[in-house]
């Protein structure tokens, strides 16, 4: 059986977003992203567990292209087979949004689908669910003088999810916090307020209105507008699993990545192990770890984005560990179909509202 291929990190947000619009059209059910490679097919991008009235089961994913007059359906009879020996199933057809017309060709057809909307149309033996005429979703129009999405926008953004008592905090300690100018704070403040990621009470204290829409805000960008400017260096290790005894305060640093993830949740053997240090990474980091350079090694030393002292603030029992959301964003970047569940599964206990 042909590998998975790495999803991008578009698909991944899409996965995401269908899953949550499913639950939210349907209002009683769940949907969420697992692995896929219980299935065999060349239409196979991922896959999607539903769990219907105390029922669960899991449809194989295929990615519907778009183009100008609507979206193309992959030939009628390309099912694939799981590999658990169960009925074959045809792929969901997963789009960002599929409108009236092309809901009811495809129901004609038989064909299952979703689309990020929480239109969709499923008629397994497990169960039969029909949603269609939800409106398409809006896409926020950013201004380009958006200042909380640049890379210091999206590090006071970061500051305030990660330590959620100074929302409301003098500009003057978000800036120390955030490791900006205070001229800084005051431009993406009122960014955010303006997009209404922030909003004030009547009495003028400011808080976070919808969390949910906050950290997917800051998770799409942070690759893109902030990850990617980081400096980092790469290193092969010699040594399995150096860094679950390692002393990272001896670098000034913090697990994070796959490795972190594994920490977390014990579900996760990592392929790569990505630490945030506040220094760059000596000689003798390198003897103690058992490292040696190398531009395409499993380890990657990036620099942190946030003062050192201010990582005290974070969860308690995560000494070692950067924080749950920087987790969750590492996990989505990679592109890797195997870390999306686990991903689900911190966001699920992490990060379901801001952590105090």
């Amino acid at each position: 059986m042909a590998q998975q291929q790495p999803l991008s990190f578009t698909d991944n947000q899409l996965l995401l977003d269908a899953c949550t619009a499913f639950a939210s059209s349907t209002r009683i059910f769940h949907a969420e992203p697992v692995n896929a490679q219980r299935f065999q097919g060349p239409s196979v991008d991922a896959a999607i567990r539903f769990k219907i009235d105390g029922t669960e089961f899991t449809m194989p994913v295929h990615f519907a292209r778009a183009l100008p007059y609507g979206i193309v359906f992959p030939e009628q009879h390309q099912y694939v087979t799981d590999q658990q020996k169960r009925p074959p199933r045809s792929p969901l057809l997963l789009a960002s949004y599929i409108g009236p017309i092309h809901a009811r060709k495809l129901i004609e057809m038989g064909r299952p689908f979703l689309d990020a909307a929480g239109n969709v149309f499923l008629r397994e033996p497990e169960a039969t669910v029909m949603v269609i005429g939800q409106p398409k979703p809006a896409i926020a129009s950013a201004k380009n003088s958006a200042r909380a999405t640049t890379r210091k926008g999206l590090q006071v953004m970061f500051a305030l999810a990660t330590q959620p008592h100074i929302v409301n905090a003098p500009y003057r300690t978000i800036a120390d916090v955030s490791a900006v100018a205070l001229s800084t704070v005051n431009q993406v403040v009122d960014d955010l307020m303006e997009r209404g990621l922030l909003a004030t009470r009547r009495g003028g204290e400011r808080l976070i209105p919808d969390w949910q829409r906050y950290v997917k805000e800051w998770v799409s960008l942070y690759p893109s507008r902030l990850r990617a400017k980081l400096p980092s260096a790469r290193f092969a290790s010699t040594a399995p699993e150096w860094w679950r005894e390692f002393n990272f305060e001896t670098i000034h640093g913090l697990l994070g990545g796959e490795a972190a993830a594994d920490i977390l949740t014990g579900s996760l053997r990592p392929a790569q192990v990505t630490i945030y240090s506040q220094a760059s990474p000596g000689r003798e980091f390198m003897l103690k770890a058992r490292l040696h350079p190398d531009a395409a090694g499993d380890v990657e030393v990036v620099q942190a984005f946030w003062p050192e002292n201010y990582a005290q603030g974070w969860p308690k029992g995560m000494a070692q560990l950067v924080h749950p959301l920087l987790i969750y964003a590492d996990l989505l970047a990679s592109g890797d179909g195997r870390n999306l569940e686990i991903a689900q599964n911190i966001h699920e206990q992490y990060l379901s509202a801001p952590i105090p």
